[in-house]
């Protein structure tokens, strides 16, 4: 249920930062909750940038520094969302006790914490999240993966993700996705909206969708021949995929092809055609209004018994359900509709900076 517009009271929101932060992990989502505030006329945000002792940071890359609001001992008592930024610096940032020892103390005095990115290095190694499910970057889940004490907290294939008080986002701009998520959980869904159509953004992307597609690994592929496959198999996934057929198109013997393919991609072929099907049907199940037995077939799996089986091995749901979660949504496309002409009523006023909800 989308949640009642309330504007009673100003949030504060705290984004903190360290050197070698990546400067949109600070600045993307950051912006919509300033836009909140442009948007409706109202403070219903107050932004703060903080580091540990006060000091203007340079972002990674060095072209650019940020000085921050204030240090973390000057922070207010009451903190509604504490977001620790993302970058190349947060493996020192996560070794720095200082930073870590401040992130424990804050944690009391925060209605919500969370991290962008791979701020969350910076979180687990503070030591609050308590077991809680973590997103972030999934080149850094693959990293922590591998360590027995985080391992079991990461989600590897969240864009974002909400447990008890921990809000975590995937990569960059999956920042601005959580911010959005917040901002509905704040104000209601038609503001997030109306945010989203201002920065030229489709507010589709929900947390438990997955970060990237096994079409952009294919990319990635070292081997030509492996990589001819693995297109092939995106171009054709209702098409006879059998090992022997795609032996032959890698001039390859069906043996050397599925031991070679397991040795670049760390997945049997039978399991890269399952990923491919299954995010292709993901795909048409939010984007398009196919029917669950059309959306089996265009995406090769051919009986929606094979779909749903599928479904709910991989996902946990079925077929159904997973599109009534992140699927299209008639009502929503009628409201943008209502919507678009409120904006378009109010650009006027947010032109000449008079700016009312």
């Amino acid at each position: 249920m989308n949640a009642v517009p309330s504007y009673d009271r100003q949030r504060r929101v705290v984004m903190l930062i360290y050197p070698q932060v990546a400067s949109v992990d600070v600045c993307g989502p950051l912006e919509p909750f300033g836009l909140a505030n442009f948007l409706t006329g109202r403070r219903l945000y107050d932004l703060i940038t903080t580091s540990v002792d006060g000091t203007t940071v340079p972002v990674a890359g060095n072209f650019l520094k940020i000085a921050p609001t204030c240090c973390c001992a000057d922070l207010p008592d009451r903190i509604e969302l504490l977001l620790i930024a993302g970058g190349p610096g947060c493996f020192a940032t996560a070794e720095d006790k200082s930073i870590t020892s401040w992130i424990r103390r804050l944690e009391p005095r925060c209605a919500r914490i969370g991290s962008v990115c791979t701020g969350s290095t910076v979180l687990l190694a503070s030591g609050i999240t308590n077991g809680h499910k973590i997103a972030t970057h999934w080149l850094e889940a693959m990293r922590l993966k591998t360590d027995a004490s985080f391992m079991a907290q990461v989600e590897p294939d969240a864009i974002f993700i909400n447990s008890g008080k921990f809000w975590t986002s995937a990569g960059m701009l999956a920042g601005i996705d959580l911010a959005l998520a917040i901002v509905e959980a704040d104000h209601g869904r038609e503001l997030a909206l109306d945010i989203a159509r201002f920065m030229v953004l489709v507010m589709r992307r929900r947390g438990g969708q997955s970060q990237f597609s096994s079409q952009l690994m294919a990319d990635a592929t070292e081997d030509p021949r492996i990589r001819r496959v693995q297109l092939y198999i995106w171009e054709n996934p209702q098409s006879d995929l059998s090992l022997a057929r795609l032996a032959k198109r890698a001039a390859m013997s069906e043996r050397s092809l599925g031991r070679r393919f397991k040795e670049v991609t760390n997945i049997t072929i039978s399991r890269y055609i399952e990923d491919v099907r299954l995010s292709l049907a993901r795909r048409l199940l939010e984007t398009s209004e196919q029917s669950i037995q059309t959306v089996a077939d265009n995406a090769g799996f051919g009986t929606t018994t094979t779909l749903r089986r599928v479904f709910g091995r991989r996902l946990g749901v079925s077929p159904r359900v997973y599109k009534s979660n992140f699927g299209t949504d008639k009502a929503d496309v009628v409201a943008g509709i209502a919507a678009d002409v409120t904006m378009r009523m109010d650009l006027e006023n947010i032109v000449s900076g008079k700016s009312v909800w």
